[in-house]
């Protein structure tokens, strides 16, 4: 599964790590001291549900500079959006399918003005975590969830394995699952 997490703070880079630690094929698109961290030094978390040393990371400052991906697990801040959805038309123009993870409720109809609704699905991160320094990740409690599903109620579309509810990838402790929000 390839992946691409556009923002990998606190929520993206958490998950990414995990799904990467999982055998997924997982790109992180950053920026700054923080991208330079995880080029150099990888990308780790310092977790309560388990600890995790990423090495070495796929990163990059661009989304354009990846061909290809399957799913696209956007956790940028909010005022950002739009700018970074933008900057992901190839992907999903190659088929790309982006989960949005980021607070605020109109955030999937932001992403899909700039992308097309029909290639966003609407999620919630349960989670507390934060980036403390460049390249390491602080997530602090027993849990942390990924939760999606489909704005309009319908059945959901077909999604890569690793995150569908089926699917717990080895290394995601039980409490770290990523699961599908019920609709209606």
């Amino acid at each position: 599964m390839k992946l691409v997490v556009m923002g990998p703070g606190g929520v993206g880079g958490y998950f990414g790590a995990r799904l990467a630690a999982a055998d997924n094929d997982v790109t992180f698109v950053a920026r700054g001291a923080h991208l330079e961290a995880m080029r150099t030094h990888g990308l780790r978390l310092d977790s309560e549900i388990g600890a995790l040393h990423l090495r070495p990371v796929k990163a990059v400052a661009d989304a354009a500079e990846i061909s290809t991906a399957d799913a696209i697990i956007f956790a940028v801040k909010l005022a950002d959006t739009e700018g970074a959805a933008e900057r992901l038309a190839g992907l999903v123009g190659n088929g790309a399918t982006v989960f949005t993870f980021q607070n605020g409720v109109e955030s999937a109809e932001r992403i899909g003005k700039e992308l097309g609704a029909d290639h966003v699905v609407a999620g919630a991160a349960r989670i507390n975590a934060q980036i403390t320094t460049p390249g390491v990740i602080r997530q602090q409690g027993k849990f942390a969830s990924l939760e999606f599903g489909e704005a309009d109620g319908q059945k959901a579309r077909a999604r890569p394995r690793c995150l569908s509810p089926a699917s717990r990838p080895a290394s995601l402790p039980r409490s770290a699952r990523i699961s599908r929000a019920r609709s209606g």
